[in-house]
């Protein structure tokens, strides 16, 4: 296992915000090489955010390959660390105000747009053609409700329980009324979303567009979720709740003290959703560098 951090740069941000100590913190470290994945999840833990992401030159000229972590495992995407990395990007090499990154992950390329605004950056992420599967059966219904401290009459009416996906596949659960009271009580809730083909699952207030999704333990609740949020529109607009080709606002984060706003484009029609953007603010709160500090000059000790 690689544990050399002596002199590695990292940054701290605060995403989907436009200040800093607000919206949802990331770590990123924009010079990775040599460290291996043992070592990054070390880090992280260390780090306490949410989540950090790693970057490497890529495979490709002009292109980076990240690598993000939660405080407990890989993910082979999310939405708040690419934005803030493309922050970093931009804040490193660019000139103007305006600048593209590419990123390799989870084996697919994706651009960040970056622009230079006063005291923050303004990111839009590409995230792609949504993946819908089908919604999961009424029988089901009940174990995920009860899962989730919700009751039958907190569901959206006429709207399906979905899992749905533009590089992690949520679990969709439509709301009209509950979100304050949800939580996460089933002792496998991980091996639960896994039987219906999800790897998270987000809560979502049709009428207030306003979303609450947790780790599958149910001990950290996220402050906004950039991964979610693709999804979440792309749901919003097939099942009419939302119009193509205009803004959506996804709120998040209030629960925690840390107010949170997503904006999410959906191209197309609701019948074939050509792309999905989820743009967002971005402020830097620090940088630093790991390793021994430097020792203190004859005349600062005199």
């Amino acid at each position: 296992m690689t544990t050399t951090i002596a002199d590695l740069e990292f940054f701290h941000l605060d995403v989907f915000t436009n200040r800093p100590l607000s919206g949802n913190g990331v770590i990123v470290f924009p010079d990775a090489g040599g460290l291996d994945g043992d070592t990054m999840l070390l880090l992280t833990q260390e780090l306490r955010q949410f989540e950090s992401i790693f970057l490497v030159p890529g495979h490709r000229t002009g292109s980076t390959r990240a690598r993000i972590f939660t405080t407990e495992e890989e993910l082979e995407f999310a939405g708040h660390p690419i934005l803030g990395a493309a922050t970093v990007q931009h804040h490193l090499r660019g000139d103007g105000p305006d600048f593209v990154s590419t990123f390799e992950l989870g084996g697919r390329t994706l651009d960040v747009s970056t622009t230079r605004q006063s005291g923050h950056y303004a990111a839009v992420m590409n995230q792609g053609t949504p993946h819908f599967e089908d919604p999961i059966d009424d029988d089901r219904v009940p174990e995920v409700l009860n899962a989730l401290g919700l009751r039958s009459t907190d569901l959206a009416p006429g709207l399906p329980i979905q899992v749905v996906s533009t590089g992690l596949a949520y679990l969709l659960v439509p709301l009209r009324s509950g979100i304050e009271r949800v939580s996460i009580s089933h002792r496998d809730f991980g091996g639960l979303l896994q039987s219906l083909g999800a790897r998270f699952c987000y809560s979502l207030d049709v009428d207030q567009i306003e979303g609450r999704t947790f780790d599958n333990h149910g001990l950290i609740e996220d402050v906004a979720t950039g991964s979610a949020a693709g999804p979440a529109g792309a749901y919003l607009v097939t099942h009419g709740r939302a119009e193509p080709d205009t803004s959506i606002v996804l709120h998040q984060g209030r629960f925690l003290g840390r107010p949170s706003r997503m904006t999410i484009d959906v191209a197309g029609s609701r019948e074939a959703i050509d792309n999905v953007s989820v743009a967002g603010d971005v402020a830097f709160v620090g940088a630093g560098r790991l390793g021994d500090p430097p020792r203190p000059s004859e005349a600062a000790r005199g």
